[in-house]
Protein backbone atom coordinates (compact mmCIF):
# COMPACT_ATOMS: atom_id res chain seq x y z
CA UNK A 1 0.00 0.00 0.00
CA UNK A 2 1.59 3.36 -1.05
CA UNK A 3 2.33 5.79 1.73
CA UNK A 4 0.54 9.14 1.75
CA UNK A 5 2.48 12.22 0.71
CA UNK A 6 3.14 14.50 3.67
CA UNK A 7 4.74 17.83 4.47
CA UNK A 8 7.19 18.56 7.27
CA UNK A 9 7.07 22.09 8.70
CA UNK A 10 10.06 22.88 10.88
CA UNK A 11 9.84 25.23 13.85
CA UNK A 12 12.74 27.66 14.34
CA UNK A 13 13.13 26.67 17.98
CA UNK A 14 12.20 30.16 19.20
CA UNK A 15 9.03 30.87 21.15
CA UNK A 16 6.56 28.08 21.97
CA UNK A 17 6.19 25.01 19.75
CA UNK A 18 2.58 24.49 20.91
CA UNK A 19 1.66 27.99 19.71
CA UNK A 20 3.49 27.26 16.47
CA UNK A 21 1.50 24.06 15.82
CA UNK A 22 -1.74 25.89 16.66
CA UNK A 23 -0.91 28.62 14.13
CA UNK A 24 -0.01 26.07 11.43
CA UNK A 25 -3.29 24.21 11.89
CA UNK A 26 -5.33 27.43 11.99
CA UNK A 27 -3.75 28.89 8.85
CA UNK A 28 -4.39 25.69 6.90
CA UNK A 29 -7.94 25.50 8.24
CA UNK A 30 -8.53 29.14 7.19
CA UNK A 31 -7.76 28.08 3.63
CA UNK A 32 -10.39 25.35 3.73
CA UNK A 33 -8.11 22.39 4.55
CA UNK A 34 -8.70 19.81 7.27
CA UNK A 35 -5.19 18.44 7.80
CA UNK A 36 -4.04 15.83 10.27
CA UNK A 37 -0.94 16.98 12.13
CA UNK A 38 1.42 15.39 14.60
CA UNK A 39 4.63 16.54 16.17
CA UNK A 40 8.09 15.04 16.47
CA UNK A 41 10.31 17.37 18.46
CA UNK A 42 10.27 20.68 16.59
CA UNK A 43 8.83 19.27 13.37
CA UNK A 44 5.12 19.47 12.55
CA UNK A 45 4.04 16.75 10.12
CA UNK A 46 1.02 17.63 7.94
CA UNK A 47 -0.86 14.72 6.38
CA UNK A 48 -3.82 14.83 4.02
CA UNK A 49 -2.60 17.81 1.94
CA UNK A 50 -0.38 18.18 -1.09
CA UNK A 51 3.05 19.26 0.31
CA UNK A 52 3.55 21.88 -2.41
CA UNK A 53 0.28 23.52 -1.33
CA UNK A 54 1.36 23.44 2.33
CA UNK A 55 4.62 25.14 1.33
CA UNK A 56 2.80 27.82 -0.67
CA UNK A 57 0.47 28.56 2.24
CA UNK A 58 3.06 28.59 5.03
CA UNK A 59 6.38 29.72 3.54
CA UNK A 60 5.96 33.28 4.91
CA UNK A 61 4.67 32.27 8.35
CA UNK A 62 6.72 33.49 11.35
CA UNK A 63 8.32 30.58 13.20
CA UNK A 64 8.85 28.47 10.05
CA UNK A 65 12.46 27.49 9.38
CA UNK A 66 11.84 25.26 6.34
CA UNK A 67 9.24 23.01 4.69
CA UNK A 68 9.88 19.58 3.17
CA UNK A 69 7.81 17.28 0.92
CA UNK A 70 7.87 13.53 1.47
CA UNK A 71 6.05 10.53 2.90
CA UNK A 72 4.82 9.45 6.32
CA UNK A 73 5.56 5.94 7.56
CA UNK A 74 4.27 3.61 10.29
CA UNK A 75 7.62 2.06 11.24
CA UNK A 76 11.34 2.70 11.01
CA UNK A 77 11.57 0.02 8.32
CA UNK A 78 9.06 1.91 6.18
CA UNK A 79 10.96 5.13 6.83
CA UNK A 80 14.12 3.58 5.39
CA UNK A 81 12.19 2.27 2.39
CA UNK A 82 10.80 5.77 1.76
CA UNK A 83 14.31 7.24 1.95
CA UNK A 84 15.33 4.92 -0.90
CA UNK A 85 12.33 6.06 -2.97
CA UNK A 86 13.13 9.74 -2.45
CA UNK A 87 16.83 9.22 -3.15
CA UNK A 88 16.07 7.58 -6.49
CA UNK A 89 13.64 10.39 -7.40
CA UNK A 90 15.78 13.34 -6.39
CA UNK A 91 19.47 12.36 -6.60
CA UNK A 92 21.68 11.79 -9.61
CA UNK A 93 25.33 10.80 -9.93
CA UNK A 94 27.73 13.31 -8.44
CA UNK A 95 25.11 14.98 -6.27
CA UNK A 96 25.76 16.05 -2.71
CA UNK A 97 23.14 15.69 0.01
CA UNK A 98 22.62 16.11 3.74
CA UNK A 99 20.34 14.40 6.25
CA UNK A 100 18.91 16.26 9.24
CA UNK A 101 16.91 14.18 11.70
CA UNK A 102 14.59 14.47 14.67
CA UNK A 103 14.22 11.56 17.06
CA UNK A 104 12.16 10.95 20.17
CA UNK A 105 11.02 8.01 22.24
CA UNK A 106 13.45 5.12 22.07
CA UNK A 107 15.05 6.30 18.80
CA UNK A 108 17.85 8.86 19.01
CA UNK A 109 18.20 11.36 16.19
CA UNK A 110 21.75 10.19 15.48
CA UNK A 111 20.39 6.67 14.87
CA UNK A 112 17.68 8.02 12.57
CA UNK A 113 20.16 10.13 10.61
CA UNK A 114 22.68 7.30 10.39
CA UNK A 115 20.15 4.75 9.16
CA UNK A 116 18.71 7.08 6.52
CA UNK A 117 22.14 8.22 5.31
CA UNK A 118 23.30 4.62 4.86
CA UNK A 119 20.19 3.70 2.86
CA UNK A 120 20.56 6.72 0.58
CA UNK A 121 24.23 5.98 -0.11
CA UNK A 122 23.37 2.35 -0.92
CA UNK A 123 20.60 3.27 -3.35
CA UNK A 124 22.08 6.39 -5.00
CA UNK A 125 25.53 5.43 -6.23
CA UNK A 126 28.29 8.00 -6.58
CA UNK A 127 26.61 10.54 -4.35
CA UNK A 128 28.20 11.92 -1.23
CA UNK A 129 27.25 13.57 2.04
CA UNK A 130 28.01 17.28 2.47
CA UNK A 131 26.43 19.39 5.19
CA UNK A 132 27.98 22.61 3.86
CA UNK A 133 27.34 22.21 0.12
CA UNK A 134 24.31 19.93 -0.19
CA UNK A 135 22.26 20.15 -3.37
CA UNK A 136 19.46 18.08 -1.80
CA UNK A 137 18.54 18.31 1.88
CA UNK A 138 16.66 15.36 3.33
CA UNK A 139 14.63 16.09 6.47
CA UNK A 140 13.37 13.24 8.61
CA UNK A 141 11.68 12.63 11.95
CA UNK A 142 10.78 9.49 13.89
CA UNK A 143 8.94 9.48 17.22
CA UNK A 144 9.34 5.78 18.08
CA UNK A 145 6.13 4.57 16.40
CA UNK A 146 5.78 6.62 13.22
CA UNK A 147 7.95 8.79 11.08
CA UNK A 148 8.32 10.96 8.02
CA UNK A 149 11.04 11.77 5.53
CA UNK A 150 11.08 14.51 2.92
CA UNK A 151 13.16 16.77 0.73
CA UNK A 152 13.34 20.46 1.63
CA UNK A 153 11.37 22.47 -0.95
CA UNK A 154 11.02 25.89 0.71
CA UNK A 155 12.64 27.99 3.40
CA UNK A 156 10.58 30.03 5.84
CA UNK A 157 11.15 33.56 7.17
CA UNK A 158 12.40 32.33 10.55
CA UNK A 159 11.39 34.38 13.54
CA UNK A 160 9.05 33.47 16.37
CA UNK A 161 5.47 32.15 16.13
CA UNK A 162 2.71 34.42 17.42
CA UNK A 163 2.85 34.54 21.21
CA UNK A 164 0.92 36.39 23.90
CA UNK A 165 2.69 39.78 24.10
CA UNK A 166 1.02 42.65 22.22
CA UNK A 167 2.54 45.73 20.61
CA UNK A 168 1.13 48.66 18.66
CA UNK A 169 2.64 49.70 15.32
CA UNK A 170 1.87 53.17 13.94
CA UNK A 171 1.29 52.63 10.21
CA UNK A 172 1.01 55.22 7.47
CA UNK A 173 0.28 52.66 4.78
CA UNK A 174 3.82 53.13 3.48
CA UNK A 175 7.22 51.49 3.34
CA UNK A 176 8.88 52.05 6.69
CA UNK A 177 5.91 51.38 8.94
CA UNK A 178 5.10 48.23 6.92
CA UNK A 179 8.58 46.87 7.60
CA UNK A 180 8.34 47.65 11.32
CA UNK A 181 4.99 45.82 11.51
CA UNK A 182 6.42 42.72 9.82
CA UNK A 183 9.48 42.81 12.11
CA UNK A 184 7.16 42.90 15.14
CA UNK A 185 5.29 39.83 13.86
CA UNK A 186 8.58 38.00 13.24
CA UNK A 187 9.51 38.79 16.84
CA UNK A 188 6.44 36.82 17.99
CA UNK A 189 4.18 39.71 18.97
CA UNK A 190 0.46 40.13 18.51
CA UNK A 191 0.25 43.35 16.53
CA UNK A 192 -2.22 46.23 16.61
CA UNK A 193 -1.81 48.40 13.48
CA UNK A 194 -2.91 51.97 14.24
CA UNK A 195 -3.46 54.23 11.22
CA UNK A 196 -4.33 57.94 11.13
CA UNK A 197 -6.74 58.34 8.22
CA UNK A 198 -4.96 60.98 6.13
CA UNK A 199 -6.81 60.25 2.88
CA UNK A 200 -8.30 57.39 0.85
CA UNK A 201 -4.90 56.38 -0.52
CA UNK A 202 -3.35 56.09 2.93
CA UNK A 203 -6.34 54.06 4.17
CA UNK A 204 -5.98 51.74 1.19
CA UNK A 205 -2.28 51.36 1.98
CA UNK A 206 -3.09 50.34 5.58
CA UNK A 207 -5.73 47.89 4.31
CA UNK A 208 -3.19 46.35 1.91
CA UNK A 209 -0.74 45.94 4.77
CA UNK A 210 -3.32 44.22 7.00
CA UNK A 211 -4.39 41.92 4.12
CA UNK A 212 -0.80 40.90 3.34
CA UNK A 213 0.11 40.27 6.98
CA UNK A 214 -3.12 38.36 7.65
CA UNK A 215 -2.05 35.80 5.03
CA UNK A 216 1.46 35.49 6.50
CA UNK A 217 0.75 35.10 10.19
CA UNK A 218 -1.91 33.81 12.56
CA UNK A 219 -4.58 36.51 11.99
CA UNK A 220 -6.02 35.94 15.45
CA UNK A 221 -3.13 38.09 16.68
CA UNK A 222 -3.59 40.93 14.18
CA UNK A 223 -5.79 44.05 14.38
CA UNK A 224 -6.11 47.24 12.29
CA UNK A 225 -7.46 50.36 13.98
CA UNK A 226 -8.16 53.54 11.98
CA UNK A 227 -8.15 56.82 13.91
CA UNK A 228 -10.27 59.73 12.67
CA UNK A 229 -10.23 63.29 13.99
CA UNK A 230 -10.00 66.99 13.12
CA UNK A 231 -6.29 67.01 13.90
CA UNK A 232 -5.11 63.56 12.82
CA UNK A 233 -1.81 63.86 14.66
CA UNK A 234 -3.66 64.91 17.82
CA UNK A 235 -6.16 62.08 17.45
CA UNK A 236 -3.36 59.56 16.89
CA UNK A 237 -1.48 60.78 19.94
CA UNK A 238 -4.68 60.54 21.97
CA UNK A 239 -5.06 56.92 20.90
CA UNK A 240 -1.42 56.06 21.65
CA UNK A 241 -1.49 57.55 25.14
CA UNK A 242 -4.35 55.24 26.13
CA UNK A 243 -2.38 52.09 25.28
CA UNK A 244 -0.65 49.99 27.90
CA UNK A 245 1.79 48.29 25.53
CA UNK A 246 4.95 49.15 23.56
CA UNK A 247 4.41 51.38 20.52
CA UNK A 248 6.62 51.05 17.42
CA UNK A 249 6.96 53.60 14.63
CA UNK A 250 8.54 53.47 11.19
CA UNK A 251 10.88 56.37 11.85
CA UNK A 252 14.44 56.00 10.57
CA UNK A 253 17.64 58.02 10.42
CA UNK A 254 17.32 59.14 6.78
CA UNK A 255 13.81 60.47 7.44
CA UNK A 256 14.82 62.65 10.36
CA UNK A 257 14.12 62.40 14.10
CA UNK A 258 11.02 61.07 15.80
CA UNK A 259 8.37 63.87 15.86
CA UNK A 260 8.53 65.73 19.16
CA UNK A 261 5.01 64.74 20.37
CA UNK A 262 5.93 61.03 20.09
CA UNK A 263 9.30 61.18 21.83
CA UNK A 264 9.28 59.00 24.91
CA UNK A 265 6.18 57.17 23.67
CA UNK A 266 7.38 55.46 20.49
CA UNK A 267 10.21 53.00 19.84
CA UNK A 268 11.86 53.33 16.40
CA UNK A 269 13.53 50.00 15.48
CA UNK A 270 14.55 51.18 11.99
CA UNK A 271 17.23 53.43 13.47
CA UNK A 272 19.12 50.18 14.05
CA UNK A 273 18.46 48.69 10.58
CA UNK A 274 20.80 49.41 7.65
CA UNK A 275 18.94 50.93 4.69
CA UNK A 276 19.87 48.08 2.33
CA UNK A 277 18.47 45.57 4.83
CA UNK A 278 15.29 47.62 5.04
CA UNK A 279 14.92 47.51 1.25
CA UNK A 280 15.29 43.72 1.23
CA UNK A 281 12.60 43.31 3.91
CA UNK A 282 10.18 45.67 2.18
CA UNK A 283 10.67 43.97 -1.19
CA UNK A 284 9.81 40.62 0.43
CA UNK A 285 6.41 42.03 1.45
CA UNK A 286 5.37 42.71 -2.16
CA UNK A 287 3.49 45.87 -1.22
CA UNK A 288 2.98 49.08 -3.19
CA UNK A 289 5.50 51.77 -2.29
CA UNK A 290 3.67 54.71 -0.72
CA UNK A 291 4.29 57.07 2.19
CA UNK A 292 1.59 59.31 3.60
CA UNK A 293 2.73 62.65 4.98
CA UNK A 294 1.33 63.95 8.25
CA UNK A 295 1.75 67.31 9.91
CA UNK A 296 2.74 67.04 13.59
CA UNK A 297 1.56 70.57 14.38
CA UNK A 298 -0.86 69.25 16.97
CA UNK A 299 -3.07 71.95 18.30
CA UNK A 300 -4.61 69.87 21.09
CA UNK A 301 -4.81 66.17 21.87
CA UNK A 302 -8.27 64.99 20.92
CA UNK A 303 -10.82 62.45 21.93
CA UNK A 304 -10.65 59.84 19.21
CA UNK A 305 -13.00 57.96 16.95
CA UNK A 306 -11.58 54.52 16.16
CA UNK A 307 -12.74 51.99 13.57
CA UNK A 308 -11.43 48.44 13.99
CA UNK A 309 -11.02 45.34 11.85
CA UNK A 310 -9.07 42.23 12.69
CA UNK A 311 -8.69 38.67 13.85
CA UNK A 312 -9.39 37.13 10.44
CA UNK A 313 -7.65 36.48 7.14
CA UNK A 314 -8.94 38.99 4.57
CA UNK A 315 -8.27 40.57 1.20
CA UNK A 316 -8.06 44.33 0.71
CA UNK A 317 -11.72 44.87 -0.22
CA UNK A 318 -12.86 42.89 2.83
CA UNK A 319 -10.73 45.08 5.09
CA UNK A 320 -12.04 48.32 3.58
CA UNK A 321 -15.65 47.10 3.77
CA UNK A 322 -15.12 45.95 7.36
CA UNK A 323 -13.93 49.42 8.36
CA UNK A 324 -16.87 51.20 6.70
Amino acid sequence: MPRKRSAIVRWTGRGDVGQFESSVRYLLWERGAVPRTWRSGGSIVVEGMEPLLVAALLEHTPGVSWIAAGMASRSFKELLEDSVTLARNYLKRGDTFSVDAEGSGWMRKSDVAGGVTSKILESAKRTRVSQEDARIRFRTAFDGSKGVIGVEIASGPGGVPTGVDSVTCLVSGGRHSSVVSWMALLAGHKVRLVHANVNDESLLGAARLYAELSHRTDPRGLMLQVVDGKSLAGALLGAVRRLNEPVFGGFQSLGGPIPRPLRGLVIAPLYLLAEEMFDDVFDSLALKSYDAKMSWDLGKIEHVHIRSFGGVMADVSEVVDGLA
